[in-house]
């Protein structure tokens, strides 16, 4: 706005259409009526035209700019310096004199040589800082007429490089003296030039230049092949001639005579004793080609080939059978030859034909006779132990010993290979595992080991030897485009290298590996077992494993294999024998599988171990044996007993097959033809099904190559069993007699024990964990964490204990550092992990018991079910909080855990009653309210689908401690527990309920319920409060008080004062007490601070009123839940009186 006097003085033209209310000038609200339209002018260039208003501002004043115009305009203020700063980064005075500012330095960013670009392409301008300060200085964009830049940055948030744009539909170029970029302080601004600062305006805009400009990265390919094109269809710039491409190897035809020139290029054998040295000359190489003339030049290494004499040619059949011999003297026919050769290189003489002798060194011979597998491998083991380790080629030894941290570490990537101790095993069956002694009878073990009699062929004894190969599956490895990767050998010392020998005696006897010549390598690993003299041997396929393609094929969950066994009596457990080395391998596979040490270059013929897919692939293959999906292809079911096909049901098939494509040994690419041969092996890949009467054997899968199953007699184990024999027959799968158990009433199974009444924890790390120390590295803590994790379904409230534990730091202990807590936790989980109870088959017959409990950093719920009235764990299971969930109160946490309990076991408790023993009445009210919001919805929309029986206990009283089993801790212990282990994040303070609705709906105690209200114009106010008597909701007492001087916050506290004053006049030591004023009710709480001091006041007589009680709950609700108290309220208000 500008002054009357301004107006008159430039003539300006004034309407009074509008009316506008203005405060702030002289103090008083004034209504301004007169406007008019100008042009203003900023500086030099920026112009706009708009609308101002007209009227007195004050004396010496005549133009007003409010910040709404400042603001549009994009005008600066610059208090310090006093300036008005425009859009284009000119400054106006805006008081007192003209400022004299220093001149910061500007450093130009220059091409170091001169760029050629065309019609939309780019060059990229690195940025050299030098003495500037990259964090403080900024980097201004430059351009020209035909130019653009762009600044690109780095991940250090600074400029790193300037990219240079030609925007232009012609050729540009840019001397390399020309700035492209400059580099200004930080407050100071370029002095000449055209350039901009990024962010603003005008760099936006040539950011859209460079966009229109540029191409994309496809559009730029397409140019890129189509002047390929067009070169490509140009004539070549110099003649060439074309030649016929060989299609065989060709023969160059023998001379006319039998001499050949021969270059000595080593030094000369041995002489062989007994020949006279006057005649021996050096023999022939024998790796030379056949059927091709051998000649030489001089010693140097250069050779001329030239031929004596004309003859006529040789067949090939002639050429291709050219003896290599040894020749001493010389023909008299040939005498000018050789004094023509003799002219021609010194050293290179003729020699007559002699009877082939071959020069053998005794010490160390250069080539390997050919021989059997295990020939070689002897020769290659005289040789090792013949030179020294550093005339060999080979990488440092790398041994482990077993037990050590580094071993627990690359467990799963370098798995052990079986030790072989028999190579042929024989099993007696006699000397199975039958039975349970004093409880199985004669009569039933003889006949089961009948049944294991009838099967004896796929039964191995003691030993890990190579077991037949299964019928239809192979083992392929895709590695895709990756080239391959050969690493060199690693060094072993003398003492284990006859371990090593050994051990690849027996695998090449056994045909298990074999000599490769695969462009695939991969290095062995010692580790020395405890003893530190025996060794086990493994393969480092960590390279390979990261080239090979991971199968989608899942593996099954351990607890899915744990259930099921609730009406079984009697069990059985085999282990399939060398499980992997039964699967062949494709020819990719083998060459991909290579391995090499000292002793040579190795490969598997059966699938090892440690290799990516070899779990996936043994999987597939046990879990069609047991469900039956697919069945062998026609000339694979031929080699199958008759007696297995008549037991199955399995009708002969048809051997032609018109789908089948004919395979060409002669293909062009080996590739596609070892594609055709895999899907013709693998049953997987023909998926010929099964008929329907060949279903599932028993029911339920395997863990790789161990099975477990029970049955409710032992008629039934025994028909299962004979079932699953017939099944691994046809598909020629083999079991380890030792390790197998029948008819026994507890069985192992994947570290755990599985009987008729339930499961028990075995875990290895039992064995002396009383007497372990707490670890001194953060790795030693994980690991006892990560081998107790395994057994958490055993271990109540795990996360309550081991929260602390996950929460250290690796500094924190190696110094030893503020650990009591953890080391406390530590023990507790040692003695947990020892005294784990018998956790109870699911049986889905019977309701589930959930009993939630939780604390301030955790929640976690028991699962169990009764028996004979005693509630008996199933699983334990819990969680440690989120950050955001550790606010909530103590209800919702327990929410929470039941909530987490029916997600983790869905498919055991989906479907069946569920008994929820809780100490709150707020999961039914989640369930049931029609006025629930916020994240209590989706709790209860999730509850929902369950057929949740609530039974609420609060104390021993209740009688749930009587009928907990020993393995459950009633609640109130735990947390006498935990009060000792509360980690950082567990100090969080969490709120009380949030709704009255949280009350129990017999709740028999009183309610207050309190507001309040004030004018903000007259300072008076009134509040209101009313006491309840629960569950009729009947008004004890109802007052409403007037107010003086008080603020709405003053009128909410004055509520709750009045509300706990009356609630002493009648004697009542429990309350709770209802508002809907968070600010008075959180700092009530002790949650929020109070900063005013008329509230804090008040908050001090609250804190000495409470404590006249025995017990105030305070609750926050919505004004919707308290109508009554507002009611009042807002009437005591209008009436003036209380």
């Amino acid at each position: 706005m500008i002054s009357l006097d301004l107006a008159r003085r430039l003539q300006l033209t004034l309407s009074s259409h509008r009316q506008i209310k203005v405060s702030g000038l002289g103090g008083v609200p004034t209504y301004i009526s007169s406007s008019t339209q100008v042009k203003v002018t900023l500086g030099h260039r920026v112009v706009y035209v708009l609308d101002l208003w007209v009227t007195n501002i004050g004396e010496g004043v005549d133009v007003l700019l409010g910040m709404d115009f400042m603001f549009s305009a994009g005008v600066r203020l610059c208090i310090r310096e006093g300036l008005f700063i425009l859009p284009d980064e000119e400054s106006i005075l805006m008081y007192g004199e003209v400022v004299q500012r220093r001149q910061g330095f500007d450093l130009p960013i220059e091409s170091p040589t001169g760029l050629h670009l065309r019609s939309g392409e780019s060059a990229t301008v690195r940025i050299r800082y030098g003495q500037s300060n990259p964090e403080t200085d900024v980097v201004w964009a430059g351009r020209g007429d035909r130019w653009v830049t762009q600044v690109l940055y780095g991940p250090q948030t600074w400029a790193t490089a300037i990219q240079v744009v030609n925007i232009s539909d012609r050729d540009l170029w840019i001397d390399a003296r020309t700035p492209v970029a400059q580099i200004i302080e930080y407050g100071h601004f370029p002095t000449a030039g055209r350039f901009v600062r990024p962010g603003l305006l005008r760099y936006q805009e040539w950011q859209q230049l460079i966009f229109e400009s540029t191409l994309s990265a496809q559009a730029r390919l397409r140019a890129r092949r189509y002047e390929q094109m067009l070169q490509d269809e140009e004539p070549p710039a110099v003649q060439t001639q074309s030649y016929q491409w060989p299609t065989k190897l060709l023969m160059r035809p023998r001379t006319d005579t039998e001499a050949v020139r021969m270059v000595r290029l080593q030094d000369e054998p041995i002489v062989t004793p007994g020949v006279d040295s006057d005649h021996s000359e050096p023999a022939i190489d024998e790796k030379q080609v056949p059927g091709r003339d051998v000649s030489g030049g001089p010693e140097d290494g250069t050779s001329e080939y030239n031929e004596l004499s004309s003859s006529p040619s040789v067949s090939d059949s002639e050429s291709e059978g050219v003896e290599r011999s040894q020749r001493q003297g010389s023909s008299p026919n040939n005498a000018d030859e050789e004094d023509q050769v003799s002219e021609e290189a010194t050293e290179e003489e003729i020699l007559p034909d002699e009877p082939v002798r071959k020069d053998e060194d005794p010490e160390m011979p250069s080539v390997i006779a050919t021989g059997t597998p295990v020939e070689k491998l002897e020769l290659e083991y005289a040789r090792c132990m013949r030179v020294k380790s550093e005339e060999l080629d080979l990488e440092p030894a790398v041994y482990l010993h077993e037990g050590s941290e580094l071993t627990a570490q690359l467990k799963d990537e370098l798995p052990f290979l079986p030790e072989l101790l028999d190579l042929s095993p024989e099993c007696d069956i006699t000397k199975a595992d039958v039975g349970e002694p004093g409880l199985s009878t004669d009569t039933q073990d003889r006949k089961l080991r009948g049944i294991l009699k009838h099967h004896r062929k796929i039964f191995l004894g003691d030993g890990n030897a190579a077991p037949a190969p299964a019928r239809g599956v192979i083992c392929d490895l895709d590695v895709g485009d990756a080239r391959p990767v050969s690493q060199r050998p690693r060094s072993i010392a003398p003492h284990i290298m006859i371990k090593v020998y050994e051990l690849l005696k027996k695998l090449l006897e056994t045909g298990l590996v074999e000599h490769s010549e695969s462009p695939w390598a991969s290095p062995i690993v010692i580790v020395l077992k405890k003893n530190g003299v025996d060794i086990r041997m493994c393969i480092d396929y960590r390279i390979v494993n990261g080239f090979i393609r991971l199968s989608n094929y899942p593996l099954p969950l351990i607890d899915d294999l744990l259930v099921g066994f609730e009406s079984a009596m009697w069990f059985m457990s085999l282990d399939m024998a060398s499980g992997f080395w039964a699967i062949r391998m494709t020819e990719r596979a083998k060459l991909i599988s290579a391995f090499v040490c000292p002793f040579g270059h190795f490969q598997w013929v059966r699938m090892p171990f440690g290799l990516k897919n070899a779990p996936l692939i043994y999987q597939h293959v046990i879990n069609n044996c047991l469900w039956g999906f697919v069945r062998l292809p026609p000339e694979e079911e031929a080699l199958v007993d008759q007696e297995v096909l008549d037991y199955l049901g399995l009708d002969p098939q048809d051997s032609e097959n018109p789908e089948r494509a004919e395979l060409d040994p002669d293909v062009t690419h080996p590739e596609d033809y070892l594609s055709a041969l895999t899907e013709q092996m693998t049953v997987f890949k023909r998926n010929i099904p099964t008929p329907s009467r060949m279903g599932p054997v028993l029911g339920r899968s395997s863990y790789i190559d161990d099975i477990a199953h029970g049955a409710a007699t032992w008629d039934q184990l025994c028909d299962d069993l004979d079932a699953l024999l017939y099944r691994l027959r046809y598909w020629n799968i083999s079991v380890s007699l030792p390790k197998i158990e029948f008819g026994k009433r507890t069985i192992p199974y994947l570290s755990h024990e599985i009987g008729a009444e339930g499961i028990r924890a075995t875990p290895k790390i039992v064995k002396g964990i009383q007497d372990l120390p707490f670890p001194k590295t953060l790795k030693g803590v994980q690991s006892f964490l990560g081998s107790l994790n395994y057994y958490h379904k055993f271990i109540e409230d795990f996360p309550v204990v081991a929260a602390v534990l996950y929460e250290l730091t690796d500094d924190q202990v190696r110094a030893g550092r503020d650990l009591l807590r953890a080391k406390e936790a530590f023990a507790i989980l040692k003695q947990k992990i020892v005294s784990t109870p018998m956790l109870r088959h699911p049986d889905r017959s019977k309701p589930f018991v959930i009993i939630p409990h939780a604390n301030q950093w955790a929640a976690c719920a028991v699962l169990g079910q009764e028996y004979d009235g005693v509630i008996q764990p199933v699983r334990f299971t819990g969680r440690v909080l989120h950050d955001a969930e550790l606010r909530y109160h103590i209800a919702e946490k327990e929410i929470l855990a039941v909530i987490w309990v029916l997600q983790t076991f869905k498919t055991l408790v989906e479907g069946c009653p569920l008994i929820v023993y809780t100490r709150y009445s707020v999961l039914k009210w989640v369930i049931k309210s029609k006025t629930a919001d916020g994240r209590t919805v989706p709790w209860g929309v999730a509850l929902s689908h369950y057929d949740l029986d609530i039974r609420k206990v609060q104390r021993d009283e209740d009688g749930l401690s009587a009928i907990l089993a020993a393995g459950i801790t009633p609640r109130e212990h735990l947390d006498e527990v935990a009060e000792n282990l509360i980690p950082a994040k567990g100090c969080i303070r969490a709120p009380p309920v949030l709704s009255v609705e949280m009350l129990a709906t017999d709740y028999s105690r009183v309610v207050l319920s309190f507001d309040g209200a004030a004018k903000t114009s007259t300072k008076q106010g009134s509040c209101g409060c009313i006491l309840w008597q629960l569950p009729e909701w009947t008004i004890l007492d109802a007052r409403g008080f007037i107010l003086n001087g008080v603020t709405v916050d003053d009128a909410e506290y004055y509520g709750l004062l009045k509300g706990l004053g009356m609630a002493l006049e009648h004697n009542i030591q429990d309350l709770v007490a209802v508002g809907d004023s968070r600010i008075v009710i959180q700092q009530v709480q002790g949650l929020i601070n109070c900063n005013q001091p008329n509230l804090q006041r008040r908050l001090a007589e609250c804190q000495v009123l409470k404590e006249k009680f025995k017990l105030v709950r305070l609750v926050h609700v919505k004004r919707d839940f308290n109508q009554a108290a507002d009611y009042l309220t807002s009437k005591t208000l209008v009436s003036g009186k209380d």
